[in-house]
């Protein structure tokens, strides 16, 4: 079986940035305790953190900080920051980062452990058409939707069953919502009425995967699907076990590596786009060595970019990877899915 370690970049409803990214690292169940060791090492040469478990790596913060001289703006976290996180990196310069992500992402390689994650253009047009009104469900939900195709082809390749390991939102719940059934969560009305908390929309995407195999799913939610595309049936899950298992990042080293490396590529994607706008950022997103190390996990399909294509009136999947992606360039040829 493989755990499939996810989080998000970009989800926030704003402009600053244009793409919205899921993704998650796809860690086969006896490589687990390996990858987390030589992840802890990893993060102690740079940070000086014996125990990740007790102060959690917010990476934005770290970069923020160093590229930026930005600490926290939100008054809760300015705290932890100031106590924890900054007396490890206050000597640190640009060059560090830049090693030390470039080493997880060497790590991931020689572990043999993808990244997949899907690429949302929150600018693109068919978000303003969503049938429930809203652009962030729309573009959350085409990240999942599309998130899960390439996981799930992948497992279904592999003949193995994997469990999505995703970041716990029930803090995030609205007490209305806490006695609702899973059904009453998902509905269309749920969902329109809180397009913020994207978690459930997640849910109502996972859920439609797996109606065809479970008869208490089958007709107990709306027909139409939260995020359609042209092929129907190819969004069915074949390999992914029925439900998510929440757990705090804090707790789960995994999850926050898969959040640093999806944030590096967001970063350098953005930088890409309007390089004057990001000019702070140059000597990151244009590092000789990293932008090898990521292109050559294209290259051999450790990296796999999912995005959205909307072709004479119909959205399809397209992947980007192999010698078709550089994360050079903003211009990246595509592949029909």
């Amino acid at each position: 079986m493989y755990l499939i370690f996810t989080d998000e970049t970009g989800t926030n409803n704003h402009t600053s940035s244009n793409f919205l990214m899921y993704g998650g690292l796809v860690v086969h169940e006896s490589m687990v305790l390996k990858l987390e060791m030589q992840i802890i090492d990893v993060v102690n040469n740079f940070l000086d953190i014996n125990n990740m478990l007790e102060a959690e790596v917010h990476f934005t913060e770290i970069f923020n900080y160093i590229f930026y001289s930005k600490p926290p703006s939100k008054p809760r976290k300015q705290k932890e920051f100031k106590e924890h996180i900054l007396p490890k990196i206050k000597n640190k310069k640009k060059e560090d980062v830049i090693l030390f992500v470039d080493e997880l992402f060497q790590l991931i390689s020689k572990a043999n452990t993808p990244l997949f994650f899907s690429n949302i253009n929150k600018n693109d047009e068919y978000h303003k058409k969503h049938f429930l009104g809203n652009k962030e469900i729309s573009y959350n939900a085409y990240a999942f939707k599309t998130f899960l195709n390439i996981v799930d082809r992948f497992l279904t390749q592999n003949k193995e069953m994997g469990l999505l390991v995703a970041d716990d939102f029930n803090n995030q719940l609205p007490k209305a919502l806490k006695n609702l059934t899973i059904l009453e969560l998902i509905s269309n009305d749920t969902i329109k009425n809180h397009p913020t908390i994207k978690e459930i929309i997640y849910k109502r995407v996972l859920a439609e995967s797996l109606v065809w195999k479970n008869k208490f799913l089958k007709d107990s939610f709306d027909k139409e699907s939260i995020a359609p595309l042209k092929y129907k049936f190819e969004s069915n899950s074949f390999n992914i076990i029925d439900n998510i298992s929440f757990v705090s990042s804090k707790d789960s080293i995994i999850n926050q590596i898969t959040d640093i490396l999806l944030y590096t590529i967001r970063k350098i994607k953005e930088y890409n786009l309007n390089k004057e706008r990001y000019i702070d950022i140059k000597d990151f997103c244009e590092n000789s060595d990293l932008v090898i190390t990521i292109n050559d996990l294209y290259y051999d399909s450790k990296i796999i970019e999912g995005i959205i294509k909307k072709v004479n009136n119909q959205i399809d999947i397209m992947f980007i990877k192999g010698h078709e992606a550089n994360i050079h360039s903003s211009h990246q040829k595509d592949n029909n899915g």
